[in-house]
């Protein structure tokens, strides 16, 4: 095969690999990705709070394993999972902080709720960490939604902190399936129960009569 023999030949192998590109995909597609939120509504009546408290809800802690944005399911004793495709909006933790605030101001429990970075001096405040929150998988014929969650009342004076409240909450509802909207859906509901007990806790405890400067 002479010089321009060879060159047509690889010229014309050249076309034909070019038209066969144009007929495959060869991108691959994933699936796109998918944000979620916990959301909560507070309903019934509102008592007179006790006069001059003022809460400061401090931003919530979350244990190191879920901590990260994506849904964290558990599928043996020492196994977890982290969805990437499925993910928190924001952080879990700046998520239950933000409702654990919003409850409280609709509560009437306290005179005044504060923003977290508010400049203004309060006489309690929460604090809390999220010391569960996954879908378990353990059972596949039974997967649970799982959150749990440990809150704090401190009494705020000028010189010192006082620890006048101290509850572990947990709820584990089962959910009908493995997806992630039906997960972010118990989580929701397992908040609101939480927070309703919270509430209920506090107005039986006593502790804001104990610390109110």
């Amino acid at each position: 095969m002479n010089f321009r023999s060879g060159l047509a030949c690889r010229t014309g192998l050249c076309f034909l690999l070019l038209g066969l590109a144009g007929c495959i995909q060869l991108t691959k597609s994933f699936p796109e990705k998918q944000f979620y939120s916990l959301e909560v509504s507070r309903q019934g009546a509102v008592s007179s709070p006790a006069p001059g408290t003022i809460l400061r809800v401090r931003r919530f802690l979350a244990a190191p394993q879920i901590e990260s944005r994506g849904l964290v399911y558990r599928t043996g004793e020492l196994q977890y999972e982290s969805d990437f495709y499925h993910e928190w909006f924001v952080a879990p933790s700046a998520l239950v902080t933000q409702q654990t605030q919003n409850w409280m101001a609709a509560s009437g429990l306290f005179e005044h709720v504060l923003e977290s970075a508010s400049a203004l001096e309060e006489t309690h405040a929460i604090e809390g960490a999220i010391t569960g929150l996954y879908g378990d998988y353990r059972d596949t014929t039974a997967p649970k939604a799982i959150l749990e969650i440990r809150v704090r009342l401190t009494g705020e004076t000028a010189s010192r902190s006082q620890i006048v409240f101290d509850q572990d909450y947990r709820q584990a509802i089962t959910v009908p399936d493995e997806s992630p909207g039906a997960l972010v859906k118990a989580w929701s509901e397992e908040l609101h129960q939480i927070l309703t007990s919270l509430e209920a806790d506090l107005r039986r405890s006593g502790a804001l009569a104990k610390s109110h400067r």
